[in-house]
């Protein structure tokens, strides 16, 4: 580490640093190990938050909940009835029905557990396995550590109206690039696997010249280095949650 400091023509204060530990603290995560967590502090207010009762309250518990929103899968999903209650010309003194008290506890319960995430290895293949419902998109990236694909990334997203009455199809094909955009950070220069059946490139690349939008799918999708492994819609259990994580 000190060469390369001393390489890139760096200096450090020597009060300000620390030697040999196991884990770090940066940007309110725990990182050590090959893994990331979230801070115990931030989780123990998470855990004694009482139930909200006005839109500025609502708006600081999803605000440092959804800090940690990769570690929770259907984050998105799940937090939907809490977002309801921020939105313009929603009273400002809350009306708290059960389905906000269960998106409430569920978030809680979700990260109380101490919830954990491999750090990205980027020597290592990452894999993107995605799927689409009715209702949402969900995606998880993955990456292989002792012959067992571990998760990097939990990712999903509810449908607005007009995309919920997409063909199923175009769901699927909706779901890979929008996970391949969202996760280009870590995608980006890397060759990488998508879990799919297939059927949505395949179909996507047949009809890419019928209308600008798949058009415009496909240019995206030429971005990224990607194969894709074949994988049963039985087998895609953690992507399928997500994208049904509100339909419940």
């Amino acid at each position: 580490m000190l060469g390369k400091i001393k390489q890139a023509g760096l200096t450090v204060k020597a009060k300000k640093c620390q030697w040999a530990l196991s884990e770090v603290v940066f940007l309110g995560h725990r990182v050590g190990g090959g893994h990331i967590a979230p801070l115990w502090d931030k989780i123990e207010a998470i855990k004694h938050w009482p139930p909200p009762q006005t839109k500025k309250q609502i708006r600081a518990f999803l605000g440092l909940a959804g800090y940690y929103r990769q570690f929770v899968p259907g984050f998105g999903a799940t937090a939907a009835p809490l977002h309801e209650l921020t939105k313009k010309g929603s009273p400002d003194l809350v009306v708290w029905k059960q389905g906000c008290q269960e998106a409430f506890d569920t978030l809680k319960a979700a990260l109380v557990k101490q919830p954990i995430l491999k750090a990205a290895l980027h020597d290592k293949p990452f894999y993107v396995a995605t799927d689409a419902s009715d209702v949402g998109l969900g995606a998880v990236l993955l990456q292989e550590h002792q012959e067992t694909r571990h998760p990097v990334v939990y990712l999903s997203w509810n449908l607005i109206p007009r995309e919920r009455s997409l063909s199923s199809i175009k769901k699927e094909c909706l779901a890979i690039v929008w996970a391949l955009n969202k996760l280009k950070p870590y995608l980006w220069g890397q060759q990488f696997t998508v879990l799919s059946d297939h059927a949505p490139l395949q179909w996507l690349q047949t009809m890419q010249n019928t209308n600008a939008k798949l058009q415009l799918w496909s240019w995206q999708l030429q971005e990224f280095n990607f194969t894709v492994e074949h994988i049963k819609g039985s087998q895609n259990v953690i992507a399928d949650a997500l994208s049904r994580k509100d339909s419940g």
